[in-house]
């Protein structure tokens, strides 16, 4: 199991990764899910936009790090939280929907219908899906669980 969401790379100028803050806007987030700007407040809620959606940034929940939580404790309602916001090349942990058979390039986007996580993007139609991703790790998900990725 991953003990981390942001893995790097950790050499150079920008060997840490970019956090924000904010209010937990739905009742359980747990670290790897793909979050959203909450309409509602000034906080996070989970990403459920179709993969047809452009220009969003790929914001992924992190561990409660000061809380020495595991990497399944799940930020509650109200809660002040943080996301990753991962930069293009950067490798992090995000959660795949069930059942897709990765291999190292696999291109992955939104979720309409699991929010919060991601899914094979279809590459015959490329202008249809924004790709947010790539599959670092040749994997079937076997229930939506987290997997590397690449930043696009």
């Amino acid at each position: 199991m991953a003990n981390s969401i942001w893995l790097g790379p950790v050499d150079g100028p920008n060997s840490k990764a970019l956090l924000e803050e904010g209010e937990c806007a739905e009742a359980a987030m747990i670290p790897g899910s793909v979050a959203d700007y909450a309409a509602s407040s000034a906080g996070f809620e989970l990403m459920d936009d179709a993969a047809t959606v452009f220009g969003k940034p790929l914001m992924v929940v992190d561990r409660k790090w000061s809380q020495g939580a595991t990497m399944t404790t799940a930020w509650t309602l109200g809660e002040n939280m943080v996301v990753v916001k991962p930069r293009s090349g950067e490798f992090i942990n995000v959660l795949v929907v069930t059942g897709q058979a990765l291999l190292r390039g696999t291109a992955l986007t939104r979720s309409a219908g699991t929010p919060g996580a991601l899914v094979i993007a279809t590459i015959a139609s490329p202008q249809l899906h924004e790709i947010l991703c790539y599959a670092d790790e040749v994997v079937t998900t076997g229930a939506t669980q987290l997997v590397q990725v690449r930043v696009a």
